[in-house]
């Protein structure tokens, strides 16, 4: 997973009044910490303040089913997860560590698979995250610009490959999640969140990959349009 990007939001409209959603959540050392639920124009639906280590969103009707953005605000400190809302109930357990997605105890399938894929993402990126995190820490320390050219151009080569080997964690990230769960539909929207503008050919190869279900849903049919043209102009250029 991107560390806590905002990461936009598509909502499929239930059509039905009378759904409802029961929320709870635990946390550790964020008393006092905001609880937030957020959708596409960032507008905000729910809001709690965590108390004795948890907060509780009591059965509110759901405006639509869909990708929304719960923000934790604990201190100076806001991490953004994306989930995915539907009628039901939500056990929610807030990490403490930095980098891990949350852990859901939903029904919800659509919910389910988007845990499954980012905890995919950290269990790979984990170790070199962390290495990345190092170099930008030392980028921000204020002798850092003073420091030879030499010793800092260092720094600047290990942050730019941070960046180029995230690109190909997300790509091999994608597949191996493609493989292990076959009949996911998640996928599209995943991929439709990412700029695959710049390097369109890996993610319609994954695009190809997925199952027609997945390739023939709305977000599928909308990506599956934009990787074809955007493979198709690349290779007019070259």
């Amino acid at each position: 997973m991107k560390p806590f990007y905002l990461i936009a939001i598509v909502f499929i409209l239930s059509g039905c009044s009378s759904n409802t959603i029961e929320i709870t959540g635990t946390t550790k050392g964020m008393d006092g910490g905001v609880i937030t639920i957020t959708g596409l124009s960032g507008k905000t639906y729910f809001t709690e303040i965590i108390k004795s280590g948890g907060f509780t969103i009591n059965k509110q009707t759901l405006p639509a089913y869909g990708y929304f953005t719960l923000s934790v605000l604990a201190g100076d400190i806001s991490h953004d997860y994306e989930i995915y809302l539907e009628a039901g109930k939500y056990a929610i357990d807030i990490p403490q560590k930095d980098g891990q997605y949350l852990s859901i105890k939903t029904d919800s399938k659509i919910q389910n698979n988007l845990s499954a894929y980012y905890n995919l993402e950290n269990s790979m990126a984990d170790k070199f995250r962390r290495e990345d995190a190092m170099w930008n820490a030392r980028l921000r320390e204020p002798k850092t610009q003073s420091l030879p050219e030499a010793e800092f151009n260092v720094i600047m080569d290990h942050i730019a490959a941070g960046k180029k080997r995230e690109h190909g964690l997300t790509i091999a990230t994608i597949d191996m999640f493609i493989k292990k769960y076959p009949q996911n539909d998640i996928v599209p929207h995943i991929i439709g969140n990412l700029d695959f503008a710049k390097d369109p050919e890996p993610y319609y190869l994954l695009y190809k990959k997925l199952s027609p279900q997945a390739q023939n849903s709305e977000e599928g049919k909308q990506l599956g349009q934009q990787l074809h043209k955007l493979v198709k102009n690349q290779q007019a250029l070259n």
